[in-house]
């Protein structure tokens, strides 16, 4: 058994090298989860092989396949638009104290999500962890169907960037997912997800994508904002994080996307997205 999921994942490590536009057109892959947690270059591969092996029957997302097989050294660390180390010494917010009044107040708050939630509540919340970029359009998408191969490289590249980063701020700080910190007490009713806490990757890629599709369609600015709120609120539902990780999650994709606005290299791309728009 061992043997044939090293063979299939070796082979779905080939096809990702070789094309990786066609690889995740045809793999299947959802999307929109992160950060592995491991450190080490061994583990990284290890993790890269499973998740490819995985990832036809939906067991993990193009964004954590690629952050295994960049730290695995199979695929380029390049940095695109906004390099990574800055983010291990930025002025940022740390989180509250394990014994503090303020971290209570943060389990209170999630606790109080848990007691109240409904199943429909988790729903949403299952759905909206896998939303992508695309999640932000809606039914309403200014891209031509099917996607210009343009446009998926252009956020492959942003993805790239933007999970090096939050990956450096998260083990800044280290903070234990509720689950984790008060296991039994917190209960999430979603998927539990490796990592840490702080901040929450998922409202940090929401506000993220939701300013770069702003820089893409101005006009849209306050819709695309509403969503990423919304999947930010959705992980305190869910149970997997405190509503000062959302925060900070807003604040890092803010502190993020103005690093984006310095590089001249995304300022051109987001001139090139603008040209592909259906006119």
């Amino acid at each position: 058994m061992r043997a044939a999921v090293f063979t299939v994942g070796a082979g779905l490590a080939a096809a990702y090298i070789a094309s990786p536009a066609v690889f995740f057109a045809q793999s299947g892959i959802s999307v929109i989860l992160y950060n592995l947690g491991m450190k080490l270059r061994k583990i990284y591969f290890a993790a890269a092989v499973a998740a490819l092996a995985l990832g036809g029957w939906g067991g993990c997302s193009p964004r954590v396949t690629r952050y295994a097989l960049k730290k695995a050294q199979l695929t380029s660390s390049r940095v695109y638009y906004v390099p990574a180390g800055q983010f291990g010494i930025v002025k940022f917010p740390p989180p509250p104290g394990a014994e503090s009044d303020a971290q209570q107040q943060d389990l209170a708050a999630t606790l109080a999500w848990q007691n109240k939630r409904t199943e429909n509540d988790c729903f949403k919340a299952r759905e909206t962890a896998k939303a992508d970029y695309d999640f932000f359009w809606g039914d309403k998408s200014p891209f031509p169907s099917p996607l210009p191969e343009e446009v998926k490289k252009f956020f492959i590249r942003l993805e790239s960037d933007l999970g090096d980063a939050l990956s450096t701020m998260k083990n800044r700080y280290e903070r234990l997912r509720p689950y984790k910190a008060y296991p039994g007490q917190a209960v999430p009713c979603i998927k539990k997800t490796s990592g840490y806490s702080y901040p929450s990757g998922h409202s940090s890629y929401a506000r993220v994508f939701a300013k770069v599709l702003a820089d893409i369609v101005p006009a849209r600015k306050d819709e695309f904002l509403e969503k990423a709120d919304e999947i930010a609120l959705d992980r305190v539902i869910g149970g997997v994080h405190y509503k000062t990780d959302i925060a900070a999650g807003k604040v890092f994709g803010d502190l993020f996307h103005a690093g984006l606005l310095k590089s001249e290299a995304y300022q051109k791309d987001i001139e090139k997205m603008k040209t592909l728009l259906v006119r």
